[in-house]
């Protein structure tokens, strides 16, 4: 097997946990009548804004158009961005890998997310470079991405591995030449890595 050189990471429910339960209380609040996440993310045009899309105001006057009592722009963008809680013992993890080894960020997200999750979990700190969907207009695990990373971060795929919480994505960059584990808990992750990388971490 080829020595692993570049650890790429998935951001959420990964680095970072999110849910969207809170916000779905203060949509309701306000006369939404959406009461799971699917309805949410389709009613709202998530995805088209995860690709970059549709702009930022657009998103929010989606959100809006949901609620009999509509709320202001900063309001929304405040609820819109109270999702997250840091899993603190993959971010050290995170951060020890980047003194040993190149260590890189993917994340199907969109702008105010991804510029909240960078200011306020200082994710920069963790990696050496990052990427996120809406910046490219494509999202895992379309193989466009694996590539546009490889590009961008000067990867080799068989020297790369990713670590992604969805199977479906790590597939993706299995299927395009990358090492793949399907995180679902810190030590089984961390093992992982030992093993795949050789380091002590």
């Amino acid at each position: 097997m080829s020595q692993i050189n570049d650890v790429v990471f998935d951001v959420g429910r990964v680095l970072i946990d999110f849910s969207y339960e809170t916000l779905i209380k203060v949509l309701s609040r306000q006369g939404a009548t959406v009461s799971t996440v699917d309805e949410f993310t389709s009613q709202v045009d998530l995805v088209p804004y995860e690709h970059g899309e549709i702009s930022d105001r657009q998103f929010l006057q989606n959100l809006n158009a949901l609620l009999i009592d509509p709320l202001s722009e900063q309001a929304l963008s405040d609820a819109w961005k109270d999702l997250f809680t840091p899993i603190d013992e993959m971010l050290d993890l995170a951060a020890r890998l980047k003194s040993h080894c190149g260590v890189y960020l993917i994340s199907n997200t969109s702008n105010m997310h991804w510029q909240h999750l960078l200011q306020t979990y200082r994710l920069a700190d963790v990696c050496h470079d990052h990427l996120a969907s809406y910046q490219v207009g494509v999202m895992k695990p379309a193989p466009e991405i694996f590539a546009i990373a490889c590009d961008r971060f000067n990867l080799t795929p068989e020297q790369t591995v990713f670590v992604d919480d969805m199977k479906v994505n790590v597939d993706g960059a299995i299927d395009c030449g990358w090492h793949g584990i399907h995180h679902q808990d810190v030590a089984g992750t961390r093992r992982q890595l030992v093993e795949l990388t050789g380091l002590s971490i």
